[in-house]
């Protein structure tokens, strides 16, 4: 069964190894892990998105998840969380590139309108 997370010291292991899995070349940023929230099937990770913390902004560094989730509540619940701890943390606005019209097509479900030219913006503050 599905549930959304937060991140723990623990899971460090399996989001690094999940998102090599997605970006086999890429040497995940350790420093960001701290600030994600995972969909965890028992006890996989599916899901994750995290920010980098830039001042009162937050930009998406990672967002990667299972194919087989797309299109379920889990995504929209798993944002939910993320802008409920970015806030908290204070942060006003989150920013996300989306790579293509998919994908800013489920940013703006999420609540982001585009900025300029496939650049995503949320405002916390009204969110």
């Amino acid at each position: 069964m599905e549930k959304i997370v937060n991140y723990t010291a623990q899971d460090e292991v399996k989001i690094v190894e999940f998102i090599r899995k997605v970006q086999a070349d890429a040497e995940p940023e350790r420093e960001i892990l701290s600030r994600s929230v995972l969909i965890k099937d028992d006890n996989d990770i599916v899901g994750m998105v995290s920010y980098v913390s830039l001042d009162n902004m937050g930009v998406i560094r990672y967002f990667l998840y299972d194919a087989r989730i797309a299109g379920t509540d889990l995504i929209a619940l798993m944002f939910m969380e993320l802008y409920k701890n970015a806030h908290a943390a204070g942060i006003k606005q989150i920013a996300a590139q989306a790579p293509n019209q998919e994908v800013g097509n489920l940013f703006q479900m999420l609540g982001f309108t585009e900025v300029n030219d496939g650049a995503m913006m949320i405002n916390l503050e009204t969110a």
